[in-house]
């Protein structure tokens, strides 16, 4: 929904699409961006990234399963079956995916990769805050939304009283266990660092700064005062 002037206004499917796809380029660039850094991913592709490394098998195989795996758990906890809302989440996470890559293989190719770790420290924090305004924009329109994103709405809104950062923290909680257990198996650990880090704690504020700030006449829905 659109606020202005004291009225709220549905948004038309020009302005859906508009906010999809400038939120998906955002997302995917930071993703990228945090990727190609090497300083720490966010929490959800450290987790597949441990998974592929306990396992042997390609990192794709667990963003698969768990962005189906996902939407399935979002309609159970959203206590109804959409099955165009299951659609476009694997919809996102697939595009998704694939952008991720687009932007990450430019960024090495640019050299990021190269520099030293107080570049690369920078480059991934603001890769980590572009996700987080994002995540704003599209869970803001609630159309299309990536399975991980469109579980931390409805945890937000359903189970946590519109608390951006008890949502966020708890979807990442699950992802940072995956990532310790593989750790407890096979005695290694990738894709954590700082920018983890800075997604665990901060990203949940971080979402609800761009709630106030970016697009700040956008908001949730029927959902009044959320951010």
């Amino acid at each position: 929904m659109y606020y202005i002037d004291g009225q709220f206004y549905q948004l038309g499917y020009k302005q859906k699409i508009s906010f999809f796809f400038i939120s998906l380029i955002i997302n995917s660039f930071g993703n990228g961006l945090s990727v190609a850094s090497a300083m720490g991913s966010a929490p959800w592709t450290a987790s597949a990234a441990n998974l592929s490394n306990t396992t042997g098998w390609q990192i794709s195989i667990f963003l698969a399963i768990t962005a189906v795996s996902v939407a399935l758990l979002n309609m159970w906890l959203a206590m109804r079956i959409n099955w165009l809302r299951l659609l476009g989440n694997i919809f996102f996470g697939m595009a998704f995916s694939i952008l991720v890559g687009v932007f990450a293989n430019y960024f090495v190719s640019l050299g990021i990769r190269q520099l030293s770790w107080w570049w690369r420290i920078p480059l991934d924090l603001f890769g980590i805050w572009t996700i987080g305004v994002a995540i704003s924009i599209y869970q803001r329109v609630n159309w299309i939304l990536h399975p991980l994103d469109d579980l931390t709405n409805i945890l937000r809104f359903d189970y946590f009283r519109g608390n951006a950062s008890k949502a966020q923290m708890s979807n990442f909680a699950v992802a940072i266990g995956i990532s310790i257990i593989c750790l407890i198996i096979s005695h290694q650990i990738v894709a954590l660092g700082i920018g983890t880090v800075m997604s665990f704690l901060l990203q949940g504020r971080n979402i609800a700064w761009a709630d106030r700030h970016i697009f700040k006449r956008l908001v949730h829905g029927d959902i009044t005062g959320a951010s």
